[in-house]
């Protein structure tokens, strides 16, 4: 008789890491495809600037909630202390660049003002005629999403010995269960979603490994300006009505 092959869901509590690992690769799998497509879009041709920062921050909000606690076991900066010094300190930027200038409107890389145009006629100044907006931004640009990606490749390396280790370690639970522990299960099937759904909180489950957990989260890290200097650059605008 043909073998037959089915994909069954593993509810057992000693799977919860490597599922919170299979999301964290999901999340650096799709950082830097949007930085792909960033740099593609940038070069050669003339891009919108406002797309490929679109592009861009998506990147930097998936790079970022591979390492944010919750419901999910997140990374944590211990978990690349093998990664080169120049890594280590994209790292530091980009977390900072995440909570400070993604997340919110005000920040030290972003600032908007008004402005006027002051004239003079004959050396004599005359009344303010109009306002108008100024800003003093970072723009996100590809040479963010080029510094972003090679960063992901990194980290990638470090989620990848950690996901082959929790698979090593899980098949062996697995193994020693009854065939009929795994073999009796079905294939998770999510409810429809609502749009009420986005209040729900989802509950924090008990991990049974602690294999994700590291060193106590760095908070406030510095913002790394020489290396921001290489890959984004500031702009002054004014415009009047």
């Amino acid at each position: 008789m043909p073998a037959i092959h089915r994909v069954v869901e593993v509810k057992l509590p000693e799977a919860e890491i490597l599922a919170d690992l299979y999301g964290i690769r999901f999340d650096l799998e799709a950082a830097s495809y949007l930085c792909v497509k960033a740099v593609e879009l940038g070069q050669p041709r003339p891009h919108d600037y406002l797309v490929v920062e679109g592009l861009v921050a998506a990147a930097v909000i998936r790079y970022g909630r591979c390492f944010t606690s919750g419901v999910r076991l997140g990374l944590h900066r211990q978990d690349l202390a093998a990664l080169s010094p120049e890594a280590l300190e994209a790292h530091n930027y980009f977390k900072a660049l995440r909570d400070k200038f993604v997340a919110h409107s005000v920040n030290p890389f972003e600032e908007t003002y008004v402005t006027a145009s002051a004239s003079e006629r004959d050396g004599t100044r005359v009344p303010i005629q109009s306002v108008g907006p100024g800003q003093h931004r970072l723009e996100l640009s590809t040479d963010t999403a080029e510094a972003l990606s090679r960063l992901i490749s990194a980290v990638e390396g470090v989620v990848h010995q950690k996901v082959v280790s929790e698979e090593q370690r899980l098949l062996s639970v697995i193994q020693a269960l009854p065939l009929d522990t795994i073999h009796s299960g079905d294939l998770h099937s999510p409810g429809r979603l609502q749009a009420s759904d986005v209040h729900r909180v989802r509950q924090q489950k008990s991990r049974s490994n602690k294999a994700l957990k590291g060193a106590p989260r760095l908070r406030g890290a510095p913002l790394a300006l020489p290396f921001a200097a290489q890959g984004e650059r500031l702009t002054d605008e004014g415009c009047h009505a």
